[in-house]
């Protein structure tokens, strides 16, 4: 979960966000700034799955990816400022920002935006006049890989016995 949010982080910073980006909801209240923004951990959940891979890495060694778990994370992002057009403007520069996904150790991540509740100043604990929040779900998965013994195909010889050729003659090989 950790690099998934840093990801998140990186992308409100590129937007526009200054200053500190919150972690918690307690860290949030207590904030006086008016222009800010947080990401907030939701949950996580983790699914068993069977999938398998074969695939030949960079070495050209031969690999089996076991996926042992699908791993789905909410975490929920919140953009605020005193100025409307500002906080629509980060909020665009955000989802420019972010891809379909990103790669976290080697392993696909990918990124869904949820519904955005855009929140007034007197309907919110924080300074700023408006601020937009949005639920982020991020899928990917656990992984092992397994190194596969290098399979190679020469000149392979059959040596059939009398009794099991249909008539025809052996060499005796």
């Amino acid at each position: 979960m950790k690099a998934e949010r840093d990801y998140l982080v990186q992308a409100l910073k590129k937007a526009g966000v200054h200053g500190r980006i919150h972690e918690s909801l307690k860290s949030l209240k207590n904030c006086n700034e008016v222009h800010t923004g947080a990401v907030l951990r939701i949950g996580e959940s983790f699914t068993c799955s069977g999938s398998k891979k074969i695939y030949t890495d960079a070495e050209g060694q031969r690999k089996q990816r076991n996926k042992l778990f699908d791993r789905v994370t909410t975490l929920n992002v919140i953009i605020a400022d005193s100025n409307e057009e500002k906080a629509e403007e980060i909020l665009s520069c955000f989802l420019e920002n972010i891809s379909k996904g990103f790669e976290v150790n080697g392993n696909w991540v990918g990124i869904e935006i949820g519904e955005a509740d855009w929140i007034e100043k007197d309907d919110s604990i924080l300074k700023s006049k408006i601020a937009v929040q949005f639920d982020v779900t991020l899928t990917g998965g656990i992984y092992t890989d397994t190194d596969l013994g290098n399979v190679r195909l020469g000149n392979i010889k059959l040596k059939m016995d009398r009794g099991e050729n249909n008539g025809s003659k052996d060499n005796g090989e």
